[in-house]
C-alpha cells in the first residue's frame, strides 16, 4: 500500500537546527490517492516543476491530502495515539468523489524573500466533503484533548516547495478518485514512507 506524509502534526523527539526545533516524528489523519493516481501525480509534479524551475517535487510515496495532525511533543505518547485511534473509530461519513483540478502556489513570502512556498493541487469536487470529514475529526480530537488543526483548511495536495510562485493553472486532465477510506499515519524524519497506524472505511 502506497502511503504519504507531511502536515501540521506532531509527537516525539526533536532535532534542533539553528535555534529551531523540528519533530523527528509526525502522525496525522490523511487521504491517500490510489497508487496509480499517486504515480500520475508524481509524473505531473516532475514535469511541471521542471517547467517552473522548482526542485525536489514530491514523490508518489509521499503524495497525500492532509486532514488533521496530532499535537507536537517531546515524546511519543501512547495515550495520545490510543485517543487518536478512538477518534478514527468515532467517524461515520459516506464515501465521496474528489477532483483535483487546479495548480496554485499558496501563501506569501516572508520579509527577505527567501521563503519556501508550497505549490499545490486544489479541488473543485469533494471540497465540502473533505472539510466535513476534517470538522468531524477536529471535534473528536479536541474532545480528547488533542490538537485538531485549523477550523476550515483548504483541501490540497502539495507537489513541491520553492521560492517562486506560479500563476493559477486549470488542469485539462484533472486527478479524480472515489474516497473510500481515510488513514492515520506516522512519518519519521529521513524515511521515505510513512507507517500506517489506522485505516477506516467510509460509508460504514
Amino acid at each position: 500500500m502506497d502511503m504519504q506524509l507531511d502536515l501540521f502534526g506532531g509527537g516525539a523527539p526533536k532535532l534542533v537546527r539553528a535555534g529551531r526545533a523540528f519533530p523527528t516524528h509526525r502522525w496525522y489523519f490523511t487521504l491517500l490517492p490510489p497508487p496509480v493516481i499517486a504515480r500520475d501525480m508524481e509524473y505531473f509534479a516532475l514535469r511541471m516543476s521542471r517547467r517552473y524551475g522548482a526542485r525536489r517535487p514530491v514523490r508518489a510515496g509521499r503524495i497525500h491530502a492532509s486532514l488533521n495532525g496530532s499535537a507536537e511533543g517531546e515524546d511519543n505518547s501512547f495515550d495520545d495515539l490510543d485517543a487518536a485511534l478512538e477518534v478514527g473509530d468515532a467517524i461515520s461519513r459516506p464515501r465521496f468523489d474528489v477532483c483535483f483540478d487546479r495548480l496554485v502556489t499558496r501563501g506569501r513570502p516572508a520579509k527577505g524573500g527567501n521563503s519556501q512556498l508550497p505549490t499545490v493541487l486544489t479541488c473543485s469536487t469533494g471540497q465540502r466533503e473533505i472539510r466535513a470529514l476534517h470538522a468531524d475529526l477536529r471535534r473528536e480530537l479536541l474532545r480528547r484533548g488533542l490538537k485538531g488543526g485549523p477550523p476550515a483548511p483548504t483541501p490540497h495536495v502539495t507537489l513541491w516547495y520553492d521560492t517562486g510562485r506560479i500563476s493559477e493553472l486549470v488542469l485539462t486532465r484533472p486527478f479524480r478518485w472515489s474516497v473510500r477510506q481515510f488513514w492515520l499515519v506516522r512519518t519519521t524524519l529521513g524515511e521515505a514512507r510513512p507507517e500506517c497506524l489506522g485505516e477506516w472505511r467510509l460509508g460504514r
